[in-house]
């Protein structure tokens, strides 16, 4: 009978930022910044994006009214939601008439995935490390990858992210 040989290590690496990112238009720059970044000799491409937010809705009593918890998959189409639902009619509507709505910023949450590819040379031996990078609101994962030098690379370049630390 045949026996299974490993044929590679799938590691996995966590950061979780000291304060979440601050805004969508930061967590929007982190992400480019990675997607663009040549530096780290990684092939990248983006595989998805979700973007959450609640909207909360209050009567003119101050009292809760309900939310709207809704997935956009970017950050203009989040943007355009935001503003549908805090609108007078919809807030009107589900709050009464001197209502009003709210972007719960407690709730805001982003995470965008890549699939990636880091070619290493060990021992004078070429390897390919493919792995998962998600950057979210709250940390940083790196899943799947095999190799030291990958983990140090994408480290180097959070290190360098001011809104990653």
């Amino acid at each position: 009978m045949a026996d299974f040989s490993e044929t590679s290590v799938s590691r996995n690496a966590k950061r979780i930022f000291s304060a979440p990112i601050a805004d969508v238009d930061t967590f929007n720059t982190v992400v480019s910044a990675f997607a663009e970044d040549a530096t780290m000799n990684i092939v990248k491409n983006q595989t998805s994006a979700t973007y959450k937010a609640r909207i909360d809705y209050k009567k003119a009593d101050g009292s809760e009214a309900g939310y709207n918890l809704f997935y956009a998959t970017s950050n203009t189409q989040m943007a355009e939601v935001v503003s549908h639902l805090t609108g007078n009619e919809t807030t009107e509507t589900i709050a009464g008439v001197g209502g009003t709505s709210a972007v719960n910023d407690d709730e805001y949450h982003w995470l965008v995935k890549f699939s990636c590819t880091k070619n290493i040379t060990l021992d004078g031996k070429n390897y390919e490390d493919t792995f998962t990078v998600s950057i979210g609101r709250e940390y940083m994962l790196i899943s799947g990858f095999t190799y030291d030098t990958t983990l140090e690379t994408i480290e180097t370049w959070a290190d360098a992210q001011d809104a990653l630390a």
